[in-house]
């Protein structure tokens, strides 16, 4: 083999491993930016919801009457919650993958995201939860109070001697 032969042999290998890595250069980026914009909408919607909850939980004074006589309210509110956790642990799990991926660095931003969107859904997972516990406690306070005597657990007696008109 001459050293000709052999010199286009390592220019084309050269060449072929140049336009791979780039290839997947460009792929990675790609990738990248799908993720960031993926990850500034969520954390968009996290807010938005976040700040929904809060206002929603500001309001509850204005209504006199129970919001959740039949706990429909509650229930759709712990399953979001639910969800909003499930989220969240995935969240977490993906910004390790992130950490973990040695072809990312700082500087590309993924972290950084995932950590505040992270942030967000914890956001909007205490939100809920207040706005849950606010609905509760307001449905108690306006529910209509008993008429008569209120008795304590041990009155037993006396209860029964109102009843039986003694």
């Amino acid at each position: 083999m001459t050293t000709l032969t052999r010199e286009r042999r390592e220019l084309q290998a050269f060449s072929a491993s140049v336009s791979a890595d780039a290839a997947r250069s460009l792929d990675l980026l790609r990738d990248i930016e799908i993720t960031l914009a993926w990850l500034n909408r969520l954390t968009g919607m996290l807010r938005a919801d976040a700040e929904f909850a809060e206002s929603a939980n500001a309001d509850l004074g204005a209504t006199a009457c129970p919001i959740d006589p039949d706990d429909a309210i509650q229930d759709a509110l712990e399953n979001a919650q639910r969800e909003v956790k499930a989220l969240y642990e995935i969240l977490i799990d993906k910004r390790q993958a992130g950490r973990d991926d040695r072809r990312l660095t700082e500087d590309d931003g993924i972290e950084a995201a995932y950590t505040e969107a992270i942030a967000q859904a914890a956001d909007l997972h205490n939100a809920i939860n207040a706005l849950r516990w606010n609905i509760g406690e307001h449905d108690i306070d306006a529910a209509p109070q008993p008429k008569g005597p209120i008795y304590a657990a041990d009155d037993v007696d006396a209860l029964f001697d109102d009843l039986l008109g003694r």
